[in-house]
């Protein structure tokens, strides 16, 4: 049951630096290819997105964490008896 908590928190940092990865090509990439956008706009929505994805991955660490740590003690109990 915890292997499949390791792999999905894999799969959500890998996400979140494509998301990352992706952003900077877009930042450096519309540029040149629209050079009449406002590049500041593009900017603050490629942060916002950025930002949205990585604190989605963080919080996804924290309750499968929380989950393995309740299940491990869960496991702790039934065995004292």
């Amino acid at each position: 049951m915890i292997g499949w908590m390791r792999k999905d928190q894999m799969v959500d940092f890998l996400l979140t630096i494509s998301f990352s990865l992706f952003g900077m090509l877009l930042i450096f990439g519309l540029g040149f290819v629209f050079p009449t956008i406002n590049p500041y706009m593009v900017i603050k929505w490629i942060i916002i997105v950025c930002t949205v994805v990585f604190a989605y991955s963080v919080l996804m660490y924290i309750v499968r964490t929380a989950k393995i740590w309740g299940m491990k003690k869960g496991l702790k109990k039934g065995g004292k008896k």
